[in-house]
């Protein structure tokens, strides 16, 4: 299984990278080959980044992607933007957001009108890790 992992990573927004880093981890734990890791590495993206050939690289992630699970207590365009992609193809997404600051979460992670579009708040990374965990053994089928 194939899971794209998306995350606010615009000028500096990266207060979030150590729950980015939770979910990576959780996927791997999983089994689950996680595409877009990069966005788990602080320094990412650096100015030597070719942008063009990174947005190439993720268009393709996200056409083999199974499922999406981001981080989203950040809105962001590129998050959106992954999302739909995904959500386009018929794919699960799990939208995680931090649940002391619900208040400020977007609309479109809190009432998202799709069924296949879960969204989830989470109050510290073992309670991020599990609703990755769950999320991936209801793909495989091993939880309702």
């Amino acid at each position: 299984m194939k899971v794209f992992l998306s995350a606010a990573i615009t000028s500096g927004r990266r207060e979030y990278v150590e729950a980015v880093r939770a979910i990576a981890q959780a996927l791997r734990e999983e089994g689950v080959e996680v595409l877009n890791e990069r966005v788990a590495d602080s320094t990412f993206p650096q100015p030597s980044v070719d942008r063009a050939r990174a947005l190439r690289e993720v268009a393709q992630w996200l056409q083999e992607a199974d499922a999406l699970v981001a981080e989203a207590t950040i809105s962001s365009t590129g998050v959106g933007c992954e999302l739909t992609t995904v959500q386009m193809r018929g794919r699960p997404v799990l939208l995680l957001y931090d649940a002391h600051f619900g208040f400020r979460i977007s609309d479109w992670v809190l009432h998202h009108p799709d069924s296949k579009v879960v969204s989830r708040p989470y109050r510290d990374l073992p309670e991020l890790a599990e609703e990755v965990r769950r999320f991936v053994r209801q793909l495989r089928g091993q939880e309702s």
